[in-house]
C-alpha cells in the first residue's frame, strides 16, 4: 500500500483527505465548523461511535479504508436539519473513525455529491 510508511494516525489523515477528494468536484469546498453545527446534531468528534452513525444514517455511500472512513450524502435543509433525501445543494459527509470505533474528525463538502 502506498501509506505503509506513514503511521496509522497519518493513514487515517491521508485516506480521510483522499476520501474527501474523491467526493469532491473543481467547486467544491470544505465548510467549516461554525458553517454546520446546526445540522450536524449528534455527530460530535471524540464522542460519537460508528454505531451511532449508522444506526442514524443508515449505509454510507462510500467505504473506505476497512470502514473506518463512511461518506454519506446529505442534504443540509432551512430548518437546521440535515437529511438523507431532498432537494437543492447536496453534501458529501465525511466521517473518519479510530479503531476503537469512536469519531475523530469529519467534514461536509459542499457540492462534493457525484
Amino acid at each position: 500500500m502506498a501509506f505503509r510508511f506513514l503511521n496509522r494516525k497519518s493513514n487515517l489523515s491521508a485516506i480521510f483527505l483522499f476520501a474527501c477528494l474523491l467526493t469532491a468536484c473543481a467547486t467544491s469546498e470544505r465548510l467549516n465548523s461554525s458553517q454546520t453545527a446546526r445540522y450536524e446534531g449528534f455527530i460530535r468528534d471524540g464522542q460519537t461511535t460508528k454505531s451511532q452513525v449508522e444506526a442514524q444514517l443508515g449505509s454510507p455511500r462510500g467505504v473506505f479504508e476497512e470502514g473506518r472512513v463512511l461518506m454519506y450524502r446529505v442534504y443540509l435543509l432551512d430548518d437546521g436539519r440535515m437529511n438523507l433525501q431532498g432537494k437543492g445543494d447536496c453534501y458529501a459527509c465525511v466521517l473518519a473513525f479510530g479503531e476503537d470505533g469512536i469519531l475523530e474528525r469529519h467534514s461536509l463538502i459542499k457540492n462534493g455529491c457525484m
